[in-house]
């Protein structure tokens, strides 16, 4: 059960990614065209949070557009971390959250961190 629990964290990270590349490519596109169906930067913003961020900031030097973007060049890559940190303590207390493990363990790695 652990095994496809970890298969389905996996795969629901990258299609987040790739959703978000998707998004960023449309919102490129409907710029180009001068569209008034923008995509707003909101939607991008929760996208970031739910996963998605190393795929909206590959995206924008991918697709070279908005790299002079505050909000994608400063925000997504600490939005990269804290998504990151978020799956590697999840695999480490194989994501049982409630257990006195958890405690343990994520002090261990935050103090780890801090030396």
């Amino acid at each position: 059960m652990l095994i496809l629990l970890k298969i389905l964290v996996i795969v629901y990270y990258v299609s987040v990614n790739v959703y978000s590349f998707m998004l960023l490519n449309s919102q490129k596109k409907n710029e180009e065209e001068g569209n008034c169906n923008k995509i707003r930067d909101g939607n991008l913003f929760v996208t970031a949070i739910l996963g998605g961020a190393l795929g909206i900031y590959l995206g924008a030097f991918i697709l070279r557009f908005r790299t002079r973007s505050l909000f994608l060049m400063v925000f997504m890559p600490v939005i990269v971390v804290i998504n990151l940190f978020f799956i590697i303590v999840g695999f480490v207390n194989e994501f049982w959250v409630f257990s006195g493990t958890f405690i343990r363990k994520t002090a261990q790695i935050t103090l780890f961190i801090d030396l």
